[in-house]
């Protein structure tokens, strides 16, 4: 069985041990979002370097459509990375139109995460390019310095690995934070309304 094959060949794989995939194809049964599908075989698989939005997410529904776009009905071969701790085998994924990890950074709605394998500078400038061109997840409906919806609710809060915060007009770098909706920071009125979130104030603000 096609899945045998591939749990034996990935069995014992760690981090920085690749393991090419490509005498055998692949088909998707479905796409869970914009980094991660499951195979016809009920294999887990994650996209190496890439990262999409959370569904609920700005720009999350697009970036599951464009890699649907990209793989659905197609065969695939896999580079098998390593396989994390939700036991996902974290891949670089081809089809004979191209390398995928690398056209869904192109399309703009993922990012970067980190280089596990792959051509490094490759996948580096095809993320600036897309941010230059702001493309996707980097145009001002996701990525923003004002709130376009409601320009009177000017508090930016971050979401933050250890810390989420927030700043408002007069904090010392207010100018230069940037709401990153696809991450899922957010616009609020007032400082309640952020603090009842779960935001504290910015150590540089008055």
């Amino acid at each position: 069985m096609i899945k045998s094959r591939l749990a034996i060949a990935t069995a014992g794989l760690s981090v920085g041990v690749a393991a090419w995939m490509f005498n055998t194809t692949y088909t998707v049964g479905r796409v869970i979002d914009g980094d991660t599908f499951v195979t016809a075989e009920k294999q887990v698989i994650r996209l190496a370097n890439v990262s999409a939005p959370e569904l609920q997410y700005c720009g999350g529904t697009e970036a599951k459509l464009a890699l649907e776009k990209l793989i659905f009905g197609k065969k695939l071969h896999l580079k098998v990375i390593f396989n994390d701790r939700f036991k996902r085998l974290v891949s670089l994924v081809y089809t004979d139109d191209g390398f995928v990890n690398k056209q869904m950074l192109e399309s703009g709605w993922t990012y970067l995460e980190r280089v596990d394998g792959g051509d490094t500078q490759d996948l580096l400038s095809v993320t600036q390019q897309a941010r230059v061109q702001s493309k996707g997840i980097f145009s001002d409906t996701c990525t923003q310095d004002h709130n376009l919806k409601k320009p009177k609710c000017n508090i930016k809060a971050n979401i933050g690995r250890s810390d989420n915060i927030y700043h408002y007009p007069g904090c010392g770098q207010y100018n230069n934070v940037k709401v990153q909706l696809y991450l899922g920071d957010q616009w609020f009125c007032t400082k309640t309304e952020a603090e009842k979130a779960g935001f504290r104030q910015a150590d540089l603000c008055p």
